[in-house]
């Protein structure tokens, strides 16, 4: 039993020493996420009532009308790059797949060399966020020399498992780019790189050398070179086949293959084969190879080359650049011809057994050279002039032009996110996404009369309006034409203002903002009517509203105007307010429905109801995010969003809120100048990027919003005020601007979406100590590579190996003083890195993450305890989740006196002293036990004497009890005796006076006064019978009362039996004491009848409550504060029936019983009272017999006021 404590105590202690600190986890932490918005009720200031003044006539200029037919207006043809259809459909041919030549597969043995050396050290450059691509039409980014590469000349990619692109390049060393960082090793004129099945990188170069193959997880470079005294070999593609085998081919040397452990070379030795330029393995595990004179075709067991000659319909004689497979398993491929200017883009079908040709006949009007297909199955197709973009039915194109010089794309790539890479000669990396093919821009060049787009308003017949700084341009998709209207056509000669609010306030009817004033463009009666003010009192106005055709609601800086256009009359409002302080300058685009004119100012929002005309304002006071507004848009909804220079307030109208918006949750920036509303989603036009907000989510997400901007390819991030505009197709038309510097008009084919990919995270150093470790090895144990300068050496640090690329330890185990420590750490996110954030935890030590908004460094960790310890790190981008953390394990090891190994040394040490002491303590023991035992067997004895000594002394106690309350009562029973006994002695008086008088009538001989003499006579022994009886109850009550208790119950009148009770107690006390006196008062239940209870026991529970109620109220009338305040001691016995219990209550009015003691009172020999004066039994033995009865005797009591004793008996 002793080893078993000693064993759990031992092991008890391991586990506590082992337990760490837990942490919370990920996805239950809010750290990091932004606030949530709150609602509050939405409450303006008080309506207040205004008038309409109607302004002189020498305020306004007499309409001048003059005549405008747009018909007239010279026009230019207007297109969006939209796709196209093919000039004429893809021809289709015939192909004769079992007629084409077949034979044997020959490869002959190459002599080479293979050299082993440790991988290159990288150096690592900063990298800048791809920039947006300048001169283009379209999204589209770029990755250049600007941004950190080395070189503008790339040749091809490579994407890793973790989202890492190497990067090819001709001139310049080999880059392995995260989005973060460029590492750069020394392997220089790379063409073309693969992987094979263990992960090794082979990278075939324009060198003497044929490839290296980079083993990273072991350090190791092998160069591999061939031992033929030629010229160097031109290779151009390698690649890994499903079954391992590596394939190159090279431009002189044709095709070369090699297994991966690099122990054979072989080159392709079929006729023909000498020249390779391409290699390409399909889904079928096919090799399509394209030689200098024919294509041919190895099948999947390697055994036989088919040659692609001699086809019937179409003859394939030429060779192909680049071959590559559609989603749909079709083979694309450019094939050249002698003699042709352009490539033939074949589409060759082996499950059909056709050829489909597209040429210069259809749209190949380019020397093509390679292709992509992208996520949505369409078809990029690289040329000297541009990109073709062929649609997944191969039916339609649009072209991309990059730039008036040719870049030369090789090699183009897709990522996993979609994105499409394409490595150029003199331009760095050019980058495609979701958006290059949805956005389009356009200036001056283009069409436009004015590079700025401040309004676009679509027509009822389809025209789009576009509002600029040089005029009006008109487009009619319809017609794809343009037409523009100057200042002078617009008769705006002198201050040439900005078109900066189109408005069709009724069919072919159109308002025109012309600075002071307006004007009205009617096609109808084709006329243009300037409405101007006096330009000696001039009114700027800067809002626009149609009441109806011939009302508007203008708002200025100087106040709100209503304009009949008709009768030319204009009114002013007229407000009893301080017009600096509240509706002065009314400049933000304001929104009318239903009789309401919501006007966003510089002081707020104003609501003004043109019905009742009355006014009300929402400003900072009444809970507006800022009095600063811009823009008032009413949702599809019904809902009414309001964009201010500090956020956006969306107030509900129907259920009286109010939703702010703002930095804190995630609107970031939060100055808003235009708000464009569509399906489910409210587009914000910000200083920077569009942001998209679901209007589901919009006012319980606290995770921020989506922002689109330059970090995806957007030429303006600053959208021009009111100009964002959904058009009815579906299209996003805004004016946007870069800087204020140049300007576009930005058209988007559909409303745009949040990527889904969510962000990866990467841990890219350590400090120890404010030390950099530098785990150059793979293992602390390689003695002979590990940099004997570096940190980790000079300290013994323990690790089993070192992750790639950044050199980061895995099963890394720190010394104990080695316990202060710093992280970093980056996104692997190429877009919008402008975006990105951070949180991070150290699990063991943190009890929280903590949140990091681009600093990408953890703080210190101070004086970490031994144990294991994982730090990791997440990051959100653009599209507001958290990506799957980054993590790295580590131990920090405890001193060797708190190693395991020490504690079982400590732990044996304490069990072998314990054993000596043990069986030294055993045999003194056993030799006292014998002593002990006849001690025992001697106080046993002595124990059970005195127990049975305290039986009996209980039993007399109890005993003493029962007389003492008997005590208590006989006082009380000589009183009550006393009575029937002065009533039995004085009948009997009367009795023997009326005998007499009796006799002395029968003297008489009056029988009938003698008879009625003797009736008195009956009725006196009658009342003398009656009052014996009553003292022979009162005697046999008292006897019952002294007996010991019957164990059989009987019934019981227990209303006779409380009021008996209450009298014997009150009157055995008045015996012992004339001065005492007391109130009496009861309240018997007269429907209880009877009860089977045992009476005996039940009157001395009753007796004792009572004797202790007159105890305490006499204690109380003594106290000189109660005499003061006319003290009167009552005591109240009542009696309650209910459903199946008899409840019982004796209550007094004394000093209560104090709270500490209220818990003891029913304990055995607990009493209050002082030494001599009770035995602390009675409320005891009386909570015993009520629990016998199966009842409950409760007390409830207040100091100073009294106590209640409630008995409740069972009454079945």
């Amino acid at each position: 039993m002793t080893y078993r404590i000693l064993l759990t105590s031992f092991l008890f202690g391991l586990v506590i020493m082992s337990c760490q600190k837990t942490s919370t986890s990920e996805t239950e932490t809010t750290i990091g996420n932004f606030k949530t918005p709150e609602t509050i009720p939405l409450q303006f200031t008080d309506p207040e009532s205004f008038e309409w003044e109607i302004i002189t006539s020498d305020t306004l200029t007499t309409p001048v009308t003059y005549a405008l037919n747009l018909d007239d207006v010279p026009s230019k043809p207007f297109e969006l790059n939209t796709f196209k259809p093919l000039k004429s459909p893809m021809k289709e041919y015939d192909l004769d797949w079992d007629n084409f030549p077949t034979e044997k597969l020959k490869f002959d043995a190459v002599p080479f060399t293979v050299t082993k050396a440790k991988i290159k050290k990288p150096t690592i450059t900063k990298m800048k966020p791809p920039s947006v691509l300048e001169n283009t039409t379209v999204n589209l980014l770029q990755l250049s020399q600007n941004e950190g590469l080395d070189s503008n000349n790339t040749t091809s990619f490579l994407e890793t498992e973790d989202g890492a692109l190497w990067i090819g390049s001709w001139e310049s060393p080999l880059l392995r780019y995260d989005g973060e960082n460029a590492f750069s090793y020394d392997y220089s004129g790379v063409v073309n790189m693969t992987f094979d099945k263990q992960g090794k990188l082979w990278v075939l170069n324009s060198k003497n050398s044929l490839i290296w193959v980079l083993d990273f997880k072991n350090d190791i470079e092998y160069t591999i070179s061939t031992n033929l005294q030629t010229d160097e070999i031109s290779g151009t593609i390698v690649i890994c086949d499903h079954i391992g085998t590596i394939y190159m081919a090279t431009e002189n040397r044709g095709l070369y293959k090699m297994d991966p452990e690099m122990t054979s070379l072989q080159v392709l030795a079929n006729e023909g084969s000498d020249l390779a330029i391409s290699v390409f393995e399909d889904s079928n595990y096919n090799l399509w190879i394209s030689f200098k004179v024919h294509i041919a075709v190895i099948n999947e067991q390697r055994t036989e080359i088919k040659k692609l000659v001699g086809n019937t319909d179409y003859e394939l004689n030429g060779f192909s650049l680049h071959t590559i497979e559609d989603q749909s398993g079709n083979l694309w491929m450019f094939q050249y011809h002698e003699g042709n200017d352009y490539p033939h883009l074949l589409k060759l079908s082996l499950r059909a057994q056709t050829i489909q040709v597209l040429d210069d006949e259809n749209i190949l009007e380019d020397r093509a050279f390679v292709m992509v297909e992208d996520q949505q199955g369409k078809l990029w197709i690289f040329g000297e002039k541009g990109i073709s973009v062929l649609n997944k039915e191969a039916t339609a194109y649009k072209t991309i032009e990059l730039t008036s010089e040719p870049s030369w794309i090789r090699q183009p790539f897709k990522r996993k996110d979609g994105s499409l890479w394409f490595p150029t000669r003199d331009k760095g990396v050019i980058i495609a996404n979701d958006f290059t093919l949805k956005t389009e821009y356009f200036d001056k060049s283009r069409g436009l009369i004015n590079d700025q787009v401040w309004e676009i308003e679509e027509s009822t017949n389809g025209e789009i309006w576009l509002g600029t700084a040089g005029g009006i341009n008109i487009i009619n998709p319809k017609k794809k034409s343009i037409i523009a209207l100057s200042h002078d056509m617009l008769h705006d000669t002198e201050f040439k203002n900005t078109i900066g609010e189109i408005i069709e306030i009724s069919k072919d009817k159109y308002l025109i903002s012309a600075g002071l004033g307006f004007s009205i463009i009617d096609r109808q009666e084709n006329t243009l009517t300037k409405y101007a003010s006096n330009p000696e009192s001039p009114i700027y106005f800067s809002g626009y509203a149609a009441v109806n055709a011939h009302t508007l609601l203008l708002t200025s800086r100087i106040g709100l105007f209503l304009y009949d256009i008709k009768n030319n009359i204009l009114k002013k409002s007229l407000l009893n307010i301080d017009y600096k302080k509240n509706i002065r300058q009314l400049t933000g685009e304001v929104v009318y429905a239903d009789d309401i004119l919501w006007i966003p100012s510089h002081n707020g929002l104003i609501k003004v109801n043109i019905k009742t005309n009355t006014i009300s304002y929402l400003t900072e006071e009444q809970g507006l995010c800022e009095n600063d507004g811009t823009v008032a848009v009413l949702s599809k909804g019904g809902e009414l969003w309001v964009a201010t220079k500090n956020g956006i307030a969306i107030l509900n109208l129907e259920d009286n809120t109010l939703t702010n918006l703002k930095e804190e949750n995630g609107l970031v920036p939060p100055v808003i100048f235009g708000l464009t509303d569509n399906e489910d989603t409210m587009y914000i036009a910000s200083l920077n990027g569009l942001i998209a907000i679901d209007k589901s989510t919009a006012k319980t997400s606290s995770k921020g919003f989506y922002n689109f901007n330059s970090g995806l390819g957007f030429k303006g991030n600053d959208y021009l005020q009111g100009s964002p505009t959904f058009l009815k197709n579906g299209q996003f038309w805004a004016g946007v601007t870069k800087n204020e510097s140049k300007f576009n008009l930005l058209i988007i084919d559909e409303a745009p979406q949040p990527e889904p990919n969510i962000s990866s995270a990467l841990i890219t150093n350590m400090f120890v100590m404010d030390e950099a470790p530098g785990f150059d090895t793979q293992t602390s144990n390689d003695s002979l590579n590990i940099q004997a300068s570096s940190y980790a050496s000079r300290t013994e640090m323990k690790w089993d190996a070192i992750t790639f690329p950044y050199a980061m330890p895995e099963g890394l185990v720190l010394s104990n003083n080695q316990n202060m420590l710093r992280f970093g750490y980056a996104s692997g996110d190429l877009f919008n890195r402008n975006q990105l954030s951070y949180r991070y935890l150290l699990e063991g030590e943190d009890d929280d993450w903590s949140y990091d908004e681009g600093t990408k460094k953890s703080k210190n960790y101070y004086n970490l305890k031994p144990g294991a310890y994982t730090f990791k790190v997440a990051t959100r981008n653009s599209n507001k989740e958290w990506s799957v953390p980054a993590a790295l394990k580590f131990q920090i090891a405890p001193p060797w006196w708190q190693t395991w190994w020490a504690y079982i040394i400590f732990g044996l040490t304490i069990v072998l002293l314990l054993r000596g002491y043990i069986i030294f303590r055993a045999q003194k023991l056993k030799r006292e036990n014998k002593i002990l035992e006849e001690r025992v067997i001697s106080r046993t004895n002595q124990l059970k004497n005195k127990i049975d000594q305290l039986n009996a002394t209980q039993s007399q106690l109890i005993q003493s009890e029962k007389m003492a309350s008997l005590g208590e009562l006989t006082a009380g029973i000589a009183h009550e005796i006393q009575n029937p006994l002065n009533f039995v002695n004085n009948f009997s008086e009367v009795s023997n006076e009326l005998i007499d008088e009796m006799n002395e009538e029968l003297d008489k001989g009056d029988i009938e006064e003698a008879k009625a003499i003797s009736a008195d006579i009956k009725q006196n022994l009658e009342k003398i019978n009656h009052h014996g009886k009553r003292a022979d109850g009162i005697v046999k009550g008292m006897l019952q009362h002294s007996r010991s208790s019957s164990v059989e119950k009987e019934p019981t009148d227990i209303n006779r039996l409380a009021d008996e009770y209450l009298r014997l107690a009150y009157h055995g006390l008045r015996a012992k004491d004339k001065s005492f006196n007391a109130n009496l008062e009861t309240d018997f239940d007269e429907s209880i009848g009877k009860i089977n209870v045992i009476p005996q026991d039940i009157g001395r529970v009753i007796l004792n409550l009572f004797t202790n109620a007159f105890y305490v109220v006499d204690e109380k009338s003594s106290d000189a504060n109660a005499l003061k305040n006319n003290y009167k001691p009552t005591v109240s016995v009542s009696t309650k029936k209910l459903k199946n219990k008899v409840v019982i209550q004796v209550k007094d009015n004394g000093n209560g019983i104090p709270k500490h003691i209220i818990d003891k009172i029913f304990q055995p020999f607990f009493t209050t009272k002082p030494t001599g004066k009770g035995t602390g039994l009675g409320l005891s033995m009386s909570y015993d017999i009520i629990k016998a009865h199966e009842g409950e005797l409760k007390v409830e009591t207040k100091e100073g006021q009294g106590t209640t004793f409630i008995i409740e008996l069972p009454n079945e």
